[in-house]
């Protein structure tokens, strides 16, 4: 857990770009970039339970930045967290294809994505 939670502010705190975006009527204009969802997947856990209290202190740990927005241990299920950094554990069956609907429905809501500015990722090329 804190692997992925290292992980996921590493990520977040990445610089990221947007230019406008073309469309047929137009340019729009930049999107800014959202939330980058961070989660976990895993087989199995070594925690006794492995949805009990030792989960959620890991979740619960940290800063915001590197909060985990969902996750599946697939033998025993998932756990989700919302905007405002409430977790909740999901104890159930088919935890590994719930997990997949969670992350499909979370993606949906980010709707178009932000036109990344390419050429400022390619600046580096020219640098020594």
């Amino acid at each position: 857990m804190k692997y992925a939670r290292d992980k996921a502010a590493t990520v977040r705190r990445l610089h990221r770009t947007s230019l406008p975006i073309p469309t047929a009527h137009g340019l729009a204009p930049p999107k800014e970039p959202g939330h980058i969802i961070a989660g976990i997947l895993t087989f199995e856990s070594d925690w006794k339970p492995p949805l009990g209290d030792a989960l959620v202190k890991a979740l619960q740990n940290g800063e915001e930045i590197s909060r985990l927005d969902l996750g599946c241990v697939a033998a025993h299920g998932t756990f989700t967290c919302d905007a405002q950094g409430i977790h909740s554990i999901i104890p159930r069956g088919k935890p590994a294809s719930a997990f997949l609907f969670e992350l499909i429905a979370r993606l949906q809501e980010l709707a178009t994505v932000p036109m990344i500015d390419v050429r400022a990722y390619a600046k580096w090329l020219a640098e020594e």
